[in-house]
């Protein structure tokens, strides 16, 4: 779940999928879909986002793990042309018995990002 602050505000539920490249560096495409508010009424908007997330503690050693980020997203918004943005994030995830890792991110790109994240690894992993 995300909030996406720019021009106009709005909100979008994301899905995605990221591979290990390394240890400790993880790359990933998402795609978000919602809504924003401009002029106080409501408009489709989206998002896909190509990300690359460095991890500091990729094998779960610590209760929490920051990470940071960056990559190239388009926006898409009703009513206006798709537009690319750069995006770079930074974030903190926390311990999990379970293959499910909370977090929480934030981040520029087409605007101030701040997202809830919960992402599925290994028991030994983020």
């Amino acid at each position: 779940m995300d909030a996406i602050v720019g021009q106009h505000a709005g909100v979008q539920v994301a899905g995605g999928f990221a591979t290990a490249a390394a240890y400790n560096l993880r790359v990933g495409v998402d795609a978000g879909i919602g809504l924003r508010r401009p002029d106080g009424g409501a408009q489709a908007a989206g998002r896909v986002d190509l990300l690359a997330r460095w991890l500091s503690d990729p094998f779960r050693r610590s209760r929490r793990a920051l990470h940071a980020g960056g990559g190239i997203g388009v926006l898409f918004e009703q009513g206006a042309a798709p537009r690319p943005v750069a995006i770079v994030t930074v974030g903190v995830e926390g311990r999990s018995d379970g293959p499910w890792v909370p977090g929480v991110e934030a981040g520029l790109g087409g605007g101030f990002r701040v997202g809830f994240t919960l992402r599925r690894s290994a028991a030994t992993q983020r």
